[in-house]
């Protein structure tokens, strides 16, 4: 097995997209396709913040004959088929008489792993499988790649579950359980920084990298983002991997990864660890709204950074060290409230309004 990388802009990627899968020997050997692009939520196009529909669309022009499912299942608390919607997928899905589904309201099975039973979509047993995930940091996991992006398979109670039993290792799990038939990693426009949203920064990288072993292809891409392999401690470390087309070490820049510091607030915000992307991103949501307005700003300047403020998500143990005003959200961290008389934003996730009012 080898993996393929290659130069793409948005403008060449059906040609580039071409090339890349000529020179990795890959052929669909079903004509039922189930495609899963990374789409957490609708954002502004070109920012990296999700996998570009136009890479799925050269995609869908290499594989002639095939019917596809373009499936993915958001943060939890949002909707995918908005997102699909909204971040361009439907002019593809009518080119391609493909269908856009919502994962999280998908027919489900049931499969082991080592932790017990998982519910996964009843599409990886009736199509063949192929991730298409995006190049982009993340404050939990280092990076979003190929085993990342499969956490989007997952029924909301299991991704909630995977925060509680621990990120990294659960996520390393689901790939022994769930093997993409090949894994694209849209790299044309990556994110650096505080990925994997809007407080991360755009980084054309101009690349695509492709293989039929999701792991090698992970593997590759951490080398091209300048990053050590104990960054992601979710991918497991593959030694001599055959690349062909571009050279990694050519290719590669050296991306910033600015956590800890959260969105950029250092007082704000501990106990990552465990609380799921719903908490997350409703959090985050609230920081862009209390951005965009000038009072809120001024207001949250004083509160959340000059006297301190600390957030607490998830199944928090233990008070913050040298907690400012403390402020729990959801329901994981119900209990810890109660326990020291705190304020909370109750929900799974909480509303982004209530949180605005409590910041």
């Amino acid at each position: 097995m080898v993996v393929g990388i290659v130069q793409s802009t948005i403008d060449s990627v059906e040609a580039s997209m071409a090339e890349l899968l000529e020179m990795i020997d890959y052929r669909p050997r079903d004509k039922a396709l189930f495609i899963k692009p990374n789409v957490p939520d609708s954002g502004p196009p070109g920012q990296g913040l999700y996998t570009d529909p136009a890479v799925v669309d050269a995609l869908l022009a290499q594989c002639p004959g095939c019917s596809a499912v373009i499936g993915e299942g958001c943060v939890v608390g949002r909707s995918a088929a908005t997102a699909l919607v909204k971040n361009g997928y439907q002019p593809v899905a009518q080119r391609w008489g493909a269908n856009l589904v919502d994962l999280d309201v998908e027919e489900r099975y049931e499969a082991t792993w080592h932790l017990g039973r998982l519910r996964l979509p009843d599409l990886l047993q009736s199509h063949e499988y192929i991730n298409v995930a995006k190049m982009k940091t993340h404050i939990q996991t280092g990076v979003t790649l190929g085993m990342k992006n499969q956490k989007g398979l997952l029924h909301p109670v299991d991704k909630r579950r995977f925060h509680r039993l621990g990120l990294d290792r659960c996520i390393q799990a689901l790939a022994d359980v769930v093997q993409p038939a090949l894994t694209i990693v849209d790299g044309i426009v990556a994110l650096e920084g505080n990925g994997p949203w809007r407080y991360g920064r755009p980084t054309p990288m101009g690349l695509l990298v492709a293989g039929t072993d999701m792991i090698e292809v992970d593997n590759v891409c951490l080398q091209l983002m300048g990053f050590e392999a104990n960054h992601a401690p979710h991918i497991p470390i593959r030694q001599q991997i055959d690349t062909v087309g571009l050279d990694v070490h050519t290719a590669k820049r050296s991306f910033a990864f600015d956590y800890p510091g959260f969105f950029r607030y250092r007082n704000v915000y501990e106990h990552v660890n465990d609380s799921c992307s719903g908490c997350n991103w409703s959090l985050y949501r609230a920081f862009v709204a209390i951005k965009d307005d000038p009072w809120r700003r001024m207001h949250f300047q004083y509160r959340g950074v000059w006297r301190r403020l600390d957030v607490i998500m998830g199944h928090a143990k233990v008070m913050p060290s040298g907690h400012g005003q403390v402020l729990c959200l959801g329901d994981c961290a119900c209990d810890f409230a109660e326990m020291h008389g705190l304020r909370i934003a109750r929900g799974c996730p909480p509303e982004t309004a209530a949180i605005v009012r409590l910041l």
